[in-house]
């Protein structure tokens, strides 16, 4: 399994990407079989258009196609192939219609197959585009009896709405780990919507738990890369500010960070060493496009806590310490002191341990 590094370094398409393939077919609850189209005979012309789309789709949730998928199977041909390209977007639009046949909330429209090169490497794309009111597109019957689409007429009208663009996944064909990013406008918390999930048989490449682990990581270290900024209070117990911080928030979206900055750093959380600190973090620790769910109760208040003193005296103790009056903790004229009391020792000795 390749890791998420190597997600962000396939899976780049910029303003030097071109399309060079585009098929669409007609999907809808009203149909027994999708409306088969031919392919786009000139995508060149339209290919910006598609790319504006795709960077969009690139900033989205990493996903994996799970073992055995066939929606990767035939991806892989498509692009592999010349000729299996128009044959595999069919299955693909079959699929995609027989998943939804039973499904009312799905929503007339079309389902595309783009075949996209960005410099030296192929992506393909998977693309549904959902019809809304300002979309009409038509057709053109050719002499071999085949239809064919007017495809300027549907730009035309797709342009006025990008939230006709319901759907989308960016796929890299360029090794066998099928790794897609992933953008869905139903979905919640970054996740796509469980039947698009099963339409692509795939996974996400994190767990909202591991994203958690990860986004709390990223809060550790940009309050102690900023240790001159940050007061000493929140240094001193980071990793507890950090699980609290979180904790008041439901979900976390990497594009609007102010409010997780705000529970834990206070005004701080405008200064731009802060913020730009914690965007670098982010971007360490793979989530910079991750949203996140913060899972209710996820920090169990843990079994020992430490405190430790200037010169080094180190205590670990237990809130049931606390309570039952084993060890006190006093903070008076300046001086902070702390006093166990204890019927024995348990050992009296030298002590050669780690620090």
């Amino acid at each position: 399994m390749t890791s998420i590094e190597q997600i962000e370094e396939e899976i780049t398409i910029n303003s030097t990407a071109v399309v060079e393939r585009i098929i669409f077919h007609i999907v809808g609850p009203k149909l027994k079989t999708p409306l088969i189209l031919t392919e786009v005979e000139d995508p060149s012309t339209h290919s910006d258009f598609f790319i504006d789309r795709l960077i969009e789709t690139a900033k989205g949730t990493a996903y994996n196609f799970n073992a055995a998928s066939g929606v990767r199977d035939q991806v892989f041909l498509a692009i592999s192939s010349d000729h299996a390209f128009v044959d595999c977007s069919e299955i693909l639009a079959v699929r995609f219609q027989e998943l939804y046949e039973n499904d009312k909330r799905l929503i007339p429209g079309v389902l595309m197959l783009l075949k996209i090169k960005c410099e030296e490497k192929y992506y393909a794309a998977i693309i549904k585009y959902d019809d809304i009111k300002v979309i009409s597109y038509k057709t053109q019957a050719t002499v071999d009896g085949k239809v064919k689409p007017i495809l300027d007429l549907i730009l035309n009208t797709f342009v006025q709405d990008k939230k006709a663009l319901q759907k989308s996944a960016l796929i890299n064909v360029n090794n066998n780990a099928g790794q897609l990013l992933c953008i869905d406008r139903s979905g919640k918390n970054g996740d796509i919507t469980d039947m698009f999930k099963k339409y692509l048989d795939s996974s996400r490449k994190f767990s909202h738990e591991t994203l958690v682990d990860r986004l709390l990581l990223a809060l550790t270290e940009t309050a102690t890369t900023n240790k001159e900024i940050i007061p000493a209070e929140i240094i001193r117990k980071i990793k507890t500010a950090a699980k609290d911080a979180i904790s008041t928030i439901q979900s976390f979206n990497p594009k609007s960070p102010a409010t997780l900055l705000h529970a834990l750093f206070g005004p701080l959380h405008t200064h731009e060493k802060i913020k730009a600190t914690f965007e670098k973090a982010l971007k360490k620790q793979k989530i910079a496009n991750e949203t996140i769910k913060i899972p209710t109760g996820y920090f169990k208040k843990p079994a020992k806590k430490i405190k430790e003193t200037q010169e080094g005296v180190r205590v670990i103790y237990t809130q049931e310490h606390v309570d039952s009056g084993a060890i006190t903790f006093e903070d008076e004229n300046g001086y902070k002191s702390f006093k166990a009391t204890t019927i024995e020792y348990r050992i009296d000795d030298e002590y050669h341990g780690k620090n």
